[in-house]
């Protein structure tokens, strides 16, 4: 938990709402920093729960795909929200009904992302996760997933 750096968290809860804020700033940084970026934001996912064991709501047990994108999510809703997931104040449960949007005590800790982004080579990266992606992809040529795994 004390891997995810503070800069990250700082980056994505001033961003929050906004995708075209964080769009502007993942295209001002250097390569390294958006690697770094992509890489906080899946230790942060991480931390919350194995994605291969799934997390299990209304009785059934999510795939290991829907569980990262759960994960994924409640990073996106900021430091506050994934602490309180992560340290288990919060329930994986409880996020994943908030997270699909069904009534949960989560549902006023909140906050929807404003799916708008800038450049249309961004527009199937709609979420504080996957922009990272669309950016990289678009400012130097190369699959983010494969730099990571090379390198």
């Amino acid at each position: 938990m004390d891997d995810v750096p503070g800069w990250f968290w700082e980056v994505l809860d001033t961003a929050r709402p906004s995708l075209a804020a964080l769009e502007s700033w993942l295209e001002a940084q250097p390569r390294g920093v958006l690697e770094d970026y992509a890489l906080a934001y899946l230790e942060a996912a991480e931390a919350l729960v194995d994605f291969s064991e799934g997390v299990t709501v209304d009785g059934v047990v999510w795939s290991e795909d829907s569980t990262e994108d759960l994960c994924m999510w409640v990073v996106g809703q900021g430091r506050a929200f994934w602490r309180s997931t992560v340290e288990g104040a919060w329930e994986l449960p409880d996020a994943a009904q908030a997270y699909l949007g069904r009534s949960s005590p989560l549902m006023w800790e909140v906050t929807q992302w404003d799916e708008q982004v800038r450049r249309p080579e961004h527009a199937g990266y709609r979420s504080p996760g996957t922009l990272v992606h669309g950016v990289y992809r678009a400012r130097f040529g190369q699959d983010l997933d494969e730099r990571l795994t090379d390198g």
